[in-house]
């Protein structure tokens, strides 16, 4: 396989990991009085398309013009990221639906606040692409094959909802846990050990660019099943509830300007998502949705997950994990 790609993954491509929506604002919590803070908020984010409204209302001086402080925590692994939550480090997050499950199981009591991705179809993309001379180009041609996932994870959720939504006797498709995504990529692209994987943009953009086969995209599947979203700790939330809301204030704002100006941000969206260079002209800057939570039937089938794979004995209800007091 080429040199060319493996410098290009050397280069930052950093591990990632997300149909109705609930427009926030409702009466379903009602918020107390927020404490005065002087410590800013921290917010944890992984290097990738779902932090960009993050970044660009820092970049912007929203935060500022919300007078709101925030500290943005880079990380390059969802695991340290989570352990920084874990351990009181950070009061919020850009996650998904699965994390955010894994921290309530872990002891962490943290409720999604907003959503990233997921609102539209087009939002988030994940593919489940083939090896360059597979010859793997259908869903039924993963029958008898591997696919590589990483175990509890989101991208473990949807390989199983695309079994379930496309018919796919899951039986026949061995999966293979490779949490690293530069790894599985690669091993993908050189036709090693695996016959095909799931990837996020912009990793599943690069390795179609570097010949392999789209098998299944989900954005063609006439809903989203892979939400991103904010998620705070519910004592941040409790105790600092006037930060938060002008925090999320911020955070909207700055939806609003990546999509009306989506060329203006291109540059500064590829940067901080550690897009390769070699598809610099077929990225597209993302666009989002602002105001909006996850709804009660996007998350049932995760929490059905969870009770499938013996993680949780029932279900969490969705005033568990959402709080809507700050939608639009």
């Amino acid at each position: 396989m080429k040199k060319r790609w493996k410098k290009i993954l050397s280069l930052g491509l950093i591990g990632m990991m997300t149909l109705g929506l609930v427009g926030c604002g409702g009466d379903t919590q009602e918020a107390p009085k927020a404490e005065t803070a002087t410590e800013p908020l921290t917010i944890g984010l992984l290097r990738i398309d779902d932090s960009l409204p993050f970044y660009v209302a820092e970049e912007a001086g929203l935060f500022a013009k919300h007078d709101v402080e925030v500290e943005l925590v880079s990380f390059s692994s969802g695991r340290d990221q989570s352990t920084a939550l874990d351990a009181g480090e950070l009061d919020g997050m850009m996650t998904d639906p699965v994390v955010t499950g894994l921290s309530l199981k872990g002891g962490t009591d943290v409720r999604m606040v907003a959503m990233a991705f997921g609102a539209v179809a087009e939002e988030g993309r994940f593919l489940v692409v083939s090896a360059p001379n597979s010859g793997i180009t259908e869903p039924q041609d993963l029958l008898g094959k591997t696919v590589a996932i990483s175990s509890n994870t989101m991208m473990d959720y949807l390989v199983y909802r695309y079994e379930g939504l496309l018919g796919l006797d899951a039986a026949q498709i061995e999966k293979v846990s490779m949490p690293d995504l530069m790894m599985r990529t690669t091993t993908l692209l050189e036709g090693k050990n695996i016959d095909a994987a799931i990837l996020p943009d912009p990793l599943a953009a690069y390795a179609v660019a570097e010949g392999a086969n789209v098998v299944i995209d989900d954005t063609k599947l006439g809903q989203n099943i892979s939400q991103s979203v904010v998620i705070m700790t519910k004592a941040s939330i409790d105790n600092r509830t006037g930060d938060v809301e002008k925090m999320l204030a911020a955070y909207n704002e700055a939806i609003e300007l990546i999509n009306n100006e989506p060329e203006n941000w291109k540059t500064f969206a590829m940067e901080k998502a550690n897009v390769p260079a070699a598809i610099a002209e077929e990225y597209r800057t993302p666009s989002f949705t602002a105001g909006v939570v996850p709804s009660e039937e996007d998350l049932a089938p995760v929490w059905d997950w969870f009770v499938t794979k013996g993680l949780i004995e029932q279900p969490y209800s969705y005033e568990e994990v959402v709080d809507t007091r700050f939608c639009e």
